[in-house]
């Protein structure tokens, strides 16, 4: 009976661990929408910021990124009141949403928003790392990672819809100024929900007997996959991390992906285009319940061989069809992406050295180094490339990252 009444408890400790992952990647994904699909509208249509100056200023935010792995090593190492992560979410997530309403209320100030958005990368990149190091210490198994993943992949879909209704709801004139500041002050009230959810996140505390992980024992699953030691160690990390800074290199249009919208297809169909977005998260949501199926019959990486070259033959078609099709296109390349992502994730998690998250992070953090790398270059090279070149160039990177993968061997 006792033992009946611990594993109740874990499941119910765990239940809001996954509620909390939905809250925690809803607001994250949100704002960084606002950031690299809206603001750039803002920037280059309305303010008309100096692209190279932008560009210089993502630079040194998007470096934030690259500490990953020393975010990793430090809530590896120290604990905060019996507790390895718990409090580094709780303090990252409430410094992370002070500083976007800050940066709200202070749109008009390019250098002030360059800063501010440095310490909003320092606090989104510690609180996406405390919660993701969270999930490998509670799912020990591959069954637990997956549906935590699929929780965050929840709140990130929800995250990525929520702005495209505020945006038709709150948005009056795209073209001014003060429309955008009434725009970003109302979405703060978002920023709710995790505020109040913050305090629940649930995670062994060193000087108490009982642990969330108790519940894995139910199932009594070893990852058969994940090993202490691989003869070839630094050959499969050195293609992992290739690998995966190749698979997120279209970001290279992507700050200037949305104004290229607006001024192709013009002020009413980009409002319809928003409007379709909106009910995009429900297409997201399955597509990572068709991920974390598919996961269960097909190895991650014949999935992720399939799915990349398609998403960039998607891309190619994005400059030449007429705004119907663009949108079938676009909803399917956002849905072949989740999965994509979902399974990325998962890829990655199967090589493991010691028991310590941060060589997950570390190679996770090549994603990171990515987006520092290409985002900033792409927002430099549309001063003097059109952004269909740009699209392209993304689509040829993409593809180049299944050269590394082929050869992996996890």
């Amino acid at each position: 009976m006792m033992f009946r009444s611990k594993k109740i408890d874990s499941k119910s400790l765990l239940n809001v661990n996954y509620a909390s992952f939905i809250f925690i990647y809803l607001v994250y994904s949100s704002i960084f929408v606002f950031l690299n699909n809206y603001f750039p509208i803002l920037f280059f249509d309305v303010l008309n910021i100096n692209r190279i100056i932008l560009a210089l200023m993502q630079f040194l935010a998007y470096s934030i990124l690259l500490l990953r792995p020393l975010f990793a090593a430090i809530t590896d190492k120290y604990s905060i009141n019996g507790y390895q992560r718990k409090y580094y979410i709780i303090f990252s997530g409430y410094i992370f949403v002070l500083l976007y309403i800050l940066m709200g209320l202070t749109l008009g100030n390019i250098l002030l928003f360059g800063f501010l958005l440095l310490l909003i990368f320092v606090s989104s990149t510690m609180l996406d790392v405390s919660t993701k190091s969270l999930i490998i210490d509670i799912a020990p198994s591959d069954e637990l990672k997956k549906r935590s993943f699929f929780f965050i992949t929840v709140g990130d879909s929800l995250g990525r819809a929520l702005p495209y209704f505020l945006f038709l709801l709150l948005m009056n004139n795209i073209y001014s100024l003060s429309s955008w500041i009434n725009f970003f002050m109302g979405t703060f009230i978002f920023l709710l929900p995790l505020i109040g959810i913050l305090p629940f996140i649930n995670e062994k505390n060193s000087s108490r007997t009982s642990s969330l992980i108790d519940i894995s024992q139910e199932d009594e699953v070893q990852d058969s996959i994940i090993q202490e030691n691989y003869s070839n160690l630094k050959l499969v990390f050195i293609l992992l991390s290739i690998f995966v800074l190749f698979a997120f290199s279209d970001t290279i249009f992507a700050y200037p992906f949305f104004p290229y919208l607006l001024d192709r297809f013009g002020a009413f169909n980009f409002n319809f285009f928003n409007l379709l977005l909106i009910f995009n998260f429900l297409l997201s949501i399955m597509s990572t319940a068709i991920g974390t199926f598919l996961m269960k019959r097909i190895e991650p990486k014949r999935i992720l061989v399939c799915l990349i070259p398609l998403i960039g033959i998607i891309y190619i078609f994005y400059i030449i069809v007429d705004f119907g099709l663009f949108i079938i296109l676009y909803i399917a390349a956002n849905s072949l992406a989740t999965i994509t992502n979902l399974n990325i994730s998962v890829y990655i998690m199967k090589f493991k050295k010691s028991n310590r998250s941060v060589y997950f992070h570390l190679i996770a953090s090549f994603r990171n180094l990515s987006i520092f790398i290409f985002l900033p270059l792409g927002t430099l090279l549309s001063t003097y490339v059109i952004t269909e070149y740009l699209i392209i160039i993304g689509a040829i990177l993409l593809n180049i990252s299944l050269i590394p993968l082929l050869f992996i061997k996890l």
